[in-house]
């Protein structure tokens, strides 16, 4: 939430400097168009003043009153499509309306005898033409991109935090090719014999897709079971391993596991925390109790294991 603050915070300040470097230089345009105008203005009348019919009380002339009204207004009317802001307002005292109470410069043109005064509408200041909804706009993109930003960063964060807090997957592998047994934390590598072999691996694949089946010593092996340890036999034949005739894997199955088992122990010397996943549980008690005994591997899942050579 506390970024979210910062987010609105920088929007504010960013709104707030584009804003008022906009308002600067608008005002600037507008001091420049003014003072363009008043120089305009002043270069006109300068030229124009010979045709004009001003007052000389000097030569008790009141001049034209209606004449120099219809020059200021035309004239103003060509300063508007120039697009120049100033208006005149006077000339020797003839003056049209301030509709607008625009505030007033003065001006003295120097003419052949005479002084002739002049005074120009400056346009009253509004605070609406300083503000624009672009510094607007591009505050909202800003905030948008910033705050997109900080969403994805929080997730690749939040992500990572995940990944970290997960525990690395521990997984055997099992090289048929080499007939070995290896473990992918320490590479530890265990040789083990065709039989042993070939039954561990038809044990990891049963276990993973017949959880709900128990398998006890006194027992038949299920046919499943012997069919893949017949099936890795025969892999082991076509990788050159051996010609010997298939063995019986349901004789001496005790002996089966046992050499798993001191081929487990070893590849988890120094990881024994893994081994429970692999390692087919030993029979506890004597007589009624070793009748309940599970072999089986219980917690195994295809990820744990991997498999070269099948």
């Amino acid at each position: 939430m506390l970024k979210y603050h910062k987010v609105i915070i920088s929007f504010l300040i960013f709104w707030l400097v584009l804003q008022l470097s906009y308002s600067l230089g608008a005002y600037v345009d507008h001091r420049a168009n003014i003072d363009k105008s008043v120089s305009q203005i002043q270069t006109r009348i300068a030229l124009d003043l010979p045709r004009l019919s001003l007052p000389d009380p000097s030569l008790n002339n009141v001049g034209d009153h209606s004449s120099i009204i219809n020059y200021i207004e035309k004239f103003n009317t060509q300063l508007n499509k120039m697009g120049y802001k100033a208006q005149l307002h006077t000339i020797q005292n003839i003056s049209i309306e301030n509709k607008n109470n625009d505030s007033l410069i003065y001006r003295s043109l120097l003419a052949p005898g005479e002084s002739v005064n002049i005074q120009i509408s400056e346009p009253s200041f509004v605070i609406l033409e300083y503000l624009s909804l672009i510094p607007l706009l591009i505050a909202i993109l800003f905030a948008y991109l910033t705050l997109d930003h900080i969403l994805i960063w929080q997730n690749r964060k939040n992500t990572l935090l995940i990944t970290q807090d997960e525990p690395k997957t521990p997984f055997l592998i099992i090289n048929l090719k080499e007939k070995v047994l290896i473990n992918s934390e320490t590479n530890v590598t265990i040789p083990l014999a065709n039989k042993p072999l070939c039954f561990y691996v038809a044990l990891t694949e049963f276990c993973t897709l017949n959880k709900d089946i128990v398998l006890n010593q006194n027992k038949d092996l299920p046919d499943e079971l012997t069919e893949l340890a017949n099936k890795y036999f025969l892999r082991l034949i076509e990788l050159g391993h051996t010609v010997r005739k298939r063995p019986n894997f349901s004789n001496s199955l005790e002996k089966t596991l046992s050499e798993i088992r001191a081929a487990l122990d070893e590849v988890f010397t120094d990881t024994p925390e893994l081994k429970a996943i692999y390692y087919p549980p030993k029979a506890h008690g004597e007589g009624s109790r070793s009748k309940l005994h599970h072999y089986g591997l219980n917690t195994i899942e295809t990820e744990h294991i991997e498999l070269i050579g099948k």
